[in-house]
């Protein structure tokens, strides 16, 4: 890990070296989009009914976003960061040729973020950060089942969850204005709100969000992290950024 930082830093230091610069702006928004990957206990198999017992049974995910980031100080390195997304996570299994049954489902989540971040270059055209945020996840979705003539459909019941999330990015400025960033994040979604199942709501047509360590019996499951790394890139909005241009 303290290599992959090191060469993260190298990198956009040589990339920024020996060329003209522009102040850092005070307020910079950011349009991103990008690919989730789903995690341990956030991955699971669909076909598996043991596997399903311990993860919420995802593949793949997708998200787009925006967030504002407000710089203090004269060096303005230090920044107030506020983000807003959605994230969207799926998986699907078609073995209705095999076994005679078609499933899928969908894991989606409304995110804000609010946190603080430290740019290593604010006077650069490469601009390497890192940066911590507080995340509250408002979960929804749906799942699909069909098993011969049988067809059968259930919401999740809205639930949320708040975590963290790390990451780092590298803003490339085009010019004062406008610029590309880059960048990866990990969130633990439900570090606090966890539930397990409650019995006195159960429903053929909704569904919860057992994240929850609960006993059935004799059997204890487990609980499970809702947790998932980001990549995404996206257009960054330089504003009230001084005139003067440095050299």
């Amino acid at each position: 890990m303290k290599k992959l930082v090191a060469l993260f830093v190298i990198t956009a230091a040589f990339l920024s070296f020996n060329s003209s610069t522009y102040s850092q702006p005070q307020f910079t928004i950011h349009l991103t989009g990008g690919y989730n990957l789903p995690l341990p206990d956030l991955k699971g198999d669909l076909l598996d009914s043991a596997d399903l017992m311990n993860t919420f049974g995802m593949k793949l995910g997708y998200g787009f976003g925006a967030d504002g980031k407000y710089y203090l100080g004269k060096k303005r390195n230090v920044g107030i960061t506020l983000a807003l997304g959605y994230q969207l996570f799926s998986n699907s299994e078609d073995t209705s040729q095999y076994i005679g049954r078609d499933i899928k489902t969908k894991l989606n989540a409304f995110t804000v973020g609010l946190g603080i971040e430290y740019a290593f270059m604010p006077k650069g055209k490469t601009n390497p950060f890192i940066g911590a945020e507080f995340t509250g996840h408002f979960f929804s979705g749906n799942t699909e089942f069909t098993s011969g003539s049988t067809n059968f459909s259930a919401d999740l019941k809205s639930a949320s969850r708040f975590g963290l999330g790390i990451g780092a990015g590298i803003d490339f400025a085009l010019s004062k204005s406008v610029g590309i960033v880059v960048g990866g994040k990990y969130h633990l979604a439900n570090l606090i709100g966890k539930e397990e199942p409650d019995t006195t709501a159960i429903s053929t047509t909704e569904y919860q969000l057992v994240d929850k360590e609960y006993t059935v019996g004799t059997t204890t499951i487990e609980a499970k992290n809702i947790s998932y790394i980001q990549f995404y890139a996206g257009v960054s909005f330089f504003l009230n950024q001084p005139k003067k241009m440095k050299k």
